[in-house]
């Protein structure tokens, strides 16, 4: 009975060993614990801005380390590789507080007033009728506008100085809207238009937009549409000034192919001209001469 006893005591206590779960080998600060070929090894952690390349052995509890590739960090005492730095998004407004380094990742900020997209601030918010000035997100000042998120405000748009007038006024989000086209008025006085025969009168009566006040606005139809198209006159003008040089050199040119071929025919006259004999005037020419004797 006593052996039987002894036997399931030991039974017991192998399926105990067995459940409970097998002890974990404790290393010092400075060292991490690590298997080696089935064996506990503690081995040395790598300084910061390195990662480990290779672990140590039982017999050189050295880890062999190197050091982080560019845009990537490690702090101290890790065992993971080094990670990537975050990066801090200008363009969605994002400011760069603190850079990256081998040792510690970059720190964004979200301007005053701006609302942040993540955790990490890497992107925010300014919404629109705003801008980043001063790493603050504040409102456009009257007369200027941003239509869209994270941008500058931009001044209206003077129809003034295009020769135009305001059809809607402009916001903090939206710029003024322009009349795309104008008319010329001409004031003509009242006393200055006496029509002497009906057929005038006919004629007056004829122009458009004639009005019966002390002043009489003629509305010029050609100038009704589009405004006029300084570029498309640029171009006439330059092609017109084109054709005129042209027109120059071309005529210039057949100046000087005439007289050269003028000097020509002359130079050929002169050489083959054949002399003529002179006639003797003298009346002892014609006369026969007296022999002597």
């Amino acid at each position: 009975m006593e052996a039987a006893g002894m036997r399931g005591t030991g039974l017991l206590l192998l399926t105990l060993s067995a459940l409970l779960p097998e002890p974990v080998t404790v290393c010092p600060a400075e060292q991490y614990p690590e298997t080696y070929r089935g064996q506990d090894v503690c081995c040395n952690y790598c300084d910061s801005g390195q990662e480990i390349s290779e672990i140590c052995t039982p017999w050189n509890k050295v880890s062999k380390c190197k050091n982080c590739r560019e845009n990537r960090f490690n702090e101290k005492n890790a065992r993971e590789g080094c990670k990537l730095c975050t990066f801090c998004n200008k363009d969605e407004g994002s400011i760069e507080k603190k850079p990256c380094t081998k040792s510690s990742d970059a720190v964004c900020e979200c301007p005053e007033g701006s609302t942040a997209r993540n955790k990490r601030n890497t992107a925010c918010l300014c919404d629109k009728g705003k801008e980043i000035v001063n790493n603050k997100c504040q409102p456009c000042l009257p007369g200027y506008f941003s239509s869209k998120e994270n941008s500058f405000c931009q001044s209206w748009t003077n129809c003034s100085a295009l020769g135009q007038n305001v059809l809607e006024p402009g916001s903090a989000m939206t710029d003024v809207k322009c009349s795309k086209s104008s008319n010329v008025v001409v004031t003509v006085p009242t006393t200055s238009m006496k029509p002497t025969s009906s057929s005038s009168r006919r004629k007056v009566s004829s122009l458009p937009n004639v009005t019966t006040s002390n002043h009489i606005s003629i509305v010029n139809p050609t100038t009704t549409g589009k405004p006029l198209n300084w570029g498309t006159l640029s171009l006439i003008l330059i092609g017109a000034i084109l054709l005129i040089v042209s027109a120059g050199i071309i005529l210039t040119m057949i100046t000087q192919i005439h007289r050269k071929k003028k000097n020509r025919g002359f130079i050929r006259g002169e050489r083959f001209r054949v002399p003529v004999q002179e006639e003797s005037t003298s009346s002892d020419s014609s006369l026969p001469k007296n022999c002597p004797a």
